[in-house]
């Protein structure tokens, strides 16, 4: 079961897409536009990644892996992410939880 947020990482891809709970996965249809590739991955606020899966168009689904990320990866991640959108500072993020990090970036979006 995905704890909410989470955030969305296309593998190849350094920007990341907070999503905020399941009825925003669900109904999103530009988070699922393309498909999933076998690289992405729904981190979500205790670090448990999921798979997405499209099932059909419009359908898709969470595997559960059992990969978690600790919280020094997701603050890597969101590093990439903000230096990729030209943010300043982006090297000096810190946080203390993933819960933490995925809110905070989810502020900044």
């Amino acid at each position: 079961m995905v704890v909410w947020p989470a955030v969305l990482k296309y593998e190849g891809d350094q920007e990341l897409s907070v999503v905020a709970d399941r009825h925003s996965w669900e109904s999103d249809a530009d988070l699922h536009c393309f498909g999933f590739q076998p690289g992405d991955v729904l981190i979500d606020s205790t670090g448990q990644v999921f798979r997405p899966v499209s099932l059909r168009p419009g359908e898709t689904c969470l595997e559960m892996s059992q990969k978690t990320m600790r919280l020094d990866d997701v603050v890597e991640l969101i590093k990439a992410h903000q230096s990729c959108l030209g943010a300043c500072c982006a090297a000096k993020v810190a946080f203390g939880s993933v819960a933490e990090a995925i809110n905070a970036l989810s502020s900044t979006l």
